[in-house]
């Protein structure tokens, strides 16, 4: 309970600024947390190369629902195997459509992180320029001699500086880090879409010979 009244009391001390601030650090930590889980849950279910280009050249045997639990490489294969036409030229196209979906899709939330991680700090300037300007209210019309008034003020725009701050640097710090994960699973979902793709042009000439003799 005195954890609840202390986080209370300097919530009201910060003025009207914090109610923001205490949101926009809920949604960025939100969005976070939904980055973290999608991360942990595509490096725990990698999909080897060999069981892909089997699941492309032998797609009734493998069929994409035992795939297991989903990957950037499983959702391209899922999408592909669900579309394709047989037609090598088509298939190649749908095939790269199908990792441009995904490369789309693996960059989600970090823009809203960043955005949050940066609007923080400038909410904090927010309050400490109220804060000021109550000050300087107070000063205008009582002097120096009103210490308590002053101080409420002060306390306010000092407060708000520091929550903006709080918010913003393990947000922005956050975001970096996963987008560096982030560029570690699109460059591995791009060695394995040039794999594939070697793959499937490979099989489109086989079949083009075969088909001239």
């Amino acid at each position: 309970m005195n954890g609840l009244a202390a986080v209370a009391a300097y919530t009201r001390a910060g003025g009207p600024v914090m109610i923001p601030l205490i949101l926009v650090s809920l949604a960025m930590w939100h969005l976070i947390a939904l980055k973290c889980f999608w991360i942990l849950r595509v490096r725990r279910h990698p999909l080897k190369l060999a069981e892909a280009l089997a699941r492309i050249a032998v797609p009734d045997v493998l069929p994409p629902t035992a795939a297991g639990p989903e990957g950037s490489r499983m959702s391209v294969l899922a999408h592909f195997l669900a579309h394709r036409s047989r037609d090598p030229e088509t298939d190649r196209i749908l095939w790269e459509v199908s990792v441009r979906r995904q490369l789309t899709r693996i960059g989600r939330y970090l823009t809203g992180i960043r955005v949050f991680g940066a609007v923080a700090p400038l909410l904090g300037l927010l309050g400490t320029v109220r804060g000021m300007v109550e000050t300087f209210h107070v000063m205008g019309f009582q002097g120096t001699g009103n210490a308590q008034a002053l101080a409420s003020g002060i306390k306010e725009a000092l407060i708000t500086t520091q929550m903006g701050l709080l918010v913003a640097i393990p947000g922005l710090f956050a975001a970096q880090v996963l987008a560096k994960k982030v560029r570690d699973i699109q460059g591995d979902l791009l060695l394995f879409h040039r794999a594939v793709d070697q793959s499937l042009e490979h099989g489109g000439r086989s079949e083009g010979e075969d088909a001239h003799a």
